[in-house]
C-alpha cells in the first residue's frame, strides 16, 4: 500500500502541531489541547509500526483519556458508566405548524433555527452531565444527530446526578412543550472484559434507552388536572399553537427565527452563561450565541464554524465546529421557498430530500470482526460519517449555485432566470434576475455565487435538504457518487434516499411526510441502496442490472433535447409513460405470485417479496417493444434521429417513468403559478 512513503506529511503535522502548541497560555485549557489534537492528529495513525494503521492517533488519545479517568475514579469491579443521551420528538418539534399560511413568511429561517437549537441541547445536556460528574471533554465520545454518548467513571454519585439530570429535564420540557419533546437518558456499567467489545456494549446501552423511550416522563412525577380557564386562540402562537403571546409569533419561535438568521452569517458559536440561547428554563446552565466577529470579552468558549482556524489563546477555551449550514441566501437575504422553487427547470417546484446510510446499527455492531471492534475504532467510525455529514456536504451542496451578478467578461455566456417574489411574502412582490454560468471566473464565484439548497439539519449518518425539484434529483445523485468515493464503495455502507417533489405552498409537514414515505419505500426493496422519486424507485449504484439513478438523468436530459430540437413531439414522452403503464405489470400489489395450491411457497424455493418479483417483470418483459418501434416509426421520419432515440429510449424503457416526469416537469412553463 505504500503507507511508509506518508512517514513525511506524517512528520510535517506533527511539526505544525507543535508550532501551534507553542502559543498555548500556561495550564491551558482542555478543549483548546483536544481540538489541537483533533486538527492535526485525525489523519496520523496512531500505531503504524505495530499493527494495521486503523485508528487515528486522535481518537487513540481521547478514548484511552477517557477510559483512564474511569480506572482512575470507577467501582473496581466495573469501573465504567456508559450514559447515552436520545431525544425524541426530533421531527414533530423541527416541522409542525398549526396555521400554515401564518407561519410560511420565515418557514425557512425557523425550520433552521429549531433543527439549530435541538443540537444545541443535545451539547447542553452533556455538558451538564460533564460539569456534574467532574469530567472533560475528553469523555464525551461523540455528540451528533440528536443523540449523545459519555463515558464516565461508575460511581454511585455519578450515576444518581445523570438520573437527576435526565428527571429535572424532562420535567422542564413537559412543562414547556407539552410532551413534543423529551429525552432519554439511559446508562450502563460495564467491566474491562465488556469494554473489549465495544459494539455490544452499545447495543446493549440502544435496548436499554428503547425501553426507556416507552416509558417518557414516568419519573418526573408531575400530575396535570383541568384548570377550567378558556383563552381566545388569538392569543396563542399562529406558529406552533403551543405557547400564549401577545404578538403574531411566541418568544419561542422568534428565537427559532433569530437562531436561522444568525447561522447564515455566523462564523463563531460562543458557549458559556448569560448568552442569547440559554437552557436556563430547562435547568441547564449552558448558553450559547453566533458571532460573525467576537465580543472582545467572553469568558466562555469559543468554537471556530466550519474551519479549524483555533483561537489558542483564548484562556476560556477553543475549538471547532463541522455544521451543514449551506443556506441559499443572496446578499444579506435568504431566499424564501418559492423564490427556490423559482430556480428549478420548466414547472417552479421545490425538492424534499431526506437521506441516511443504510443498516447503520449493523455496521457499528457486525462491521468490525469481534476482537477489532474497540472504542477507539468505534469512535473513529462516528467521528468520520460526522465529518462527511456535518462538513463535506457543504462543498458538495454549494455544487449547485446561480449568480447574483457577473462580471463583463462572465456575462455573454450566462443564461438568466427571473425569479418573482410573492407580495405576501413581506418584501413587496418584485422580480430578481438571477444568472447561471457553468464555468465563472474565480472572482464572480467567490463574490456573487448564491447557493440552490436549503440543509435543515444534516448530522450523524442522515441529512434533510430543500432546493430546486430538478437540482435536488442531481444532488441525490452527487450525494451518493461522493458517498461511494468517501466509503471507497463498499457495497456494505449503501445509503438510500427519498425525495418528494411538491408545489413550494405546500405545508412542510405534510411535504416532510411524503419525503419520509419515500425513503420507506427505497429501503423496503432489494439491496437498498436506491432512492424513491415521483412514484417510482431506481438504484443509486451501478451494476445492479437495473438503470442507475445517473444514467436516467443523463437519459432525461437528452430526452429534453430531442423535444427542444424537435425531433420528437412533446406529446411522444407522454406516450412513452402510456406505453409503459399498458405493457407492465401493476405495481407489487398486483404481481402475481408463483404459488402452490396451499397458498405457500413452493418446498425448496425462497419466499420472494413483492418488490422482487416487479424487478422480475421489469428486467424480463418484453411487450412494449412491438408498440414503441411502431410509435418511432410513425413520429420520426429521418432514420438517423429514429435511431438515434431508439438507442436512448429502448434500453431504458422499464425505468423510463422517471425519465418522463423529469423532462415533462422541465418542459412545462407555469412560471408565473
Amino acid at each position: 500500500m505504500g503507507l511508509w512513503n506518508l512517514s513525511d506529511a506524517y512528520r510535517d503535522l506533527w511539526r505544525k502541531f507543535e508550532q501551534e502548541s507553542e502559543q498555548l497560555p500556561g495550564d491551558p485549557p482542555v478543549l483548546t489541547v483536544m481540538s489541537l489534537l483533533r486538527k492535526y492528529t485525525s489523519l496520523i495513525p496512531s500505531a503504524v509500526f505495530v499493527n494495521e494503521p486503523d485508528i487515528p492517533l486522535y481518537d487513540h488519545a481521547k478514548t484511552t483519556a477517557a477510559l483512564a479517568h474511569c480506572f482512575l475514579e470507577g467501582e473496581s469491579e466495573k469501573p465504567f458508566l456508559l450514559v447515552g443521551g436520545d431525544l425524541s420528538g426530533i421531527q414533530k418539534f423541527i416541522f409542525s405548524t398549526v396555521i400554515p399560511e401564518q407561519a410560511r413568511k420565515g418557514t425557512a429561517k425557523r425550520l433552521r433555527g429549531r433543527s439549530f437549537w435541538l443540537s444545541l441541547l443535545t451539547d447542553a445536556l452533556a455538558r451538564e452531565i460533564v460539569r456534574e460528574c467532574g469530567l472533560s471533554e475528553c469523555s464525551v465520545l461523540w455528540n451528533t444527530g440528536g443523540n449523545f454518548l459519555v463515558l464516565a467513571p461508575n460511581t454511585g454519585k455519578n450515576r444518581d446526578r445523570v438520573g437527576f439530570i435526565g428527571r429535572k429535564v424532562n420535567e422542564n420540557l413537559l412543562r414547556k412543550w407539552n410532551g413534543r419533546l423529551s429525552v432519554t437518558l439511559a446508562t450502563l456499567e460495564a467491566g474491562e472484559e465488556e469494554m473489549k467489545n465495544f459494539s455490544s456494549v452499545r447495543e446493549r446501552l440502544s435496548v436499554i434507552s428503547t425501553g426507556k423511550k416507552r416509558q417518557k416522563f414516568i419519573d418526573c412525577g408531575l400530575t396535570f388536572e383541568p384548570d377550567g380557564s378558556e383563552e381566545p386562540i388569538s392569543s396563542f402562537c399562529s406558529v406552533c399553537g403551543t405557547h400564549k403571546s401577545e404578538k403574531t409569533e411566541c418568544s419561542e419561535c422568534s428565537m427559532f427565527h433569530e437562531i436561522g438568521t444568525k447561522l447564515v452569517h455566523a462564523k463563531f458559536l460562543t458557549a458559556g452563561q448569560n448568552l442569547p440561547f440559554s437552557f436556563a428554563d430547562l435547568g441547564l446552565q449552558a448558553g450559547y450565541d453566533l458571532v460573525s466577529d467576537l465580543p472582545l470579552e467572553h469568558p466562555g468558549e469559543i468554537f471556530t464554524l466550519n474551519s479549524s482556524d483555533i483561537r489558542i489563546k483564548h484562556r476560556g477555551g477553543a475549538g471547532f465546529l463541522f455544521v451543514g449550514n449551506t443556506v441559499p441566501v443572496a446578499g444579506y437575504e435568504i431566499l424564501t421557498f418559492s423564490e427556490m422553487a423559482q430556480l428549478s427547470k420548466g414547472s417552479p417546484r421545490l425538492g424534499y430530500l431526506k437521506a441516511d446510510v443504510d443498516n447503520l446499527g449493523t455496521i457499528f455492531g457486525a462491521g468490525l470482526a469481534k476482537d477489532l471492534r474497540t472504542i477507539s475504532r468505534v469512535h473513529t467510525l462516528s467521528s468520520q460519517l460526522q465529518y462527511f455529514f456535518s462538513g463535506y456536504i457543504n462543498s458538495i451542496c454549494n455544487r449547485f449555485v446561480v449568480y447574483r451578478d457577473l462580471c463583463t467578461a462572465c456575462m455573454p455566456a450566462a443564461e438568466k432566470t427571473t425569479v418573482r417574489i410573492p407580495p405576501e411574502e413581506g418584501r413587496e412582490g418584485r422580480e430578481t434576475v438571477y444568472y447561471v454560468h457553468p464555468n465563472p471566473c474565480p472572482a464572480c464565484r467567490d463574490r456573487y455565487s448564491v447557493p440552490k439548497f436549503y440543509i435543515t439539519y444534516s448530522g450523524g449518518d442522515d441529512l434533510f435538504i430543500i432546493g430546486p425539484w430538478d437540482d435536488t434529483i442531481r444532488l441525490a445523485d452527487e450525494l451518493n457518487r461522493e458517498f461511494q468515493r468517501f466509503t471507497c464503495s463498499n457495497p456494505d455502507i449503501p445509503l438510500s434516499a427519498g425525495i418528494a417533489i411538491v408545489h413550494p405552498n405546500l405545508p412542510v409537514a405534510r411535504a416532510v411526510l411524503q419525503a419520509d414515505s419515500l425513503l420507506e419505500d427505497a429501503k423496503g426493496m432489494p439491496g437498498k441502496a436506491r432512492v424513491a422519486v415521483f412514484d417510482t424507485t431506481v438504484p443509486l449504484r451501478e451494476g445492479t442490472g437495473e438503470q442507475s439513478l445517473s444514467a436516467l438523468i443523463a437519459i432525461a436530459a437528452r430526452m429534453m433535447e430531442f423535444v427542444e430540437q424537435k425531433v420528437i413531439p412533446k406529446n411522444m414522452i407522454y406516450t412513452f409513460l402510456y406505453l409503459w403503464e399498458q405493457s407492465f405489470r401493476p405495481p407489487r400489489e398486483k404481481t402475481a405470485a408463483k404459488r402452490s395450491p396451499s397458498g405457500d411457497t413452493p418446498a425448496g424455493e425462497k419466499k420472494r417479496t413483492g418488490a422482487e418479483r416487479e424487478q422480475d417483470v421489469l428486467r424480463t418483459s418484453k411487450r412494449h417493444l412491438p408498440y414503441l418501434k411502431y410509435t418511432l416509426k410513425r413520429n420520426i421520419r429521418k432514420e438517423n434521429q429514429r435511431r438515434d432515440v431508439e438507442e436512448l429510449v429502448v434500453p431504458a424503457f422499464p425505468w423510463i417513468r422517471l425519465p418522463v416526469y423529469m423532462t415533462s416537469l422541465a418542459l412545462r412553463k407555469d412560471r408565473g403559478d
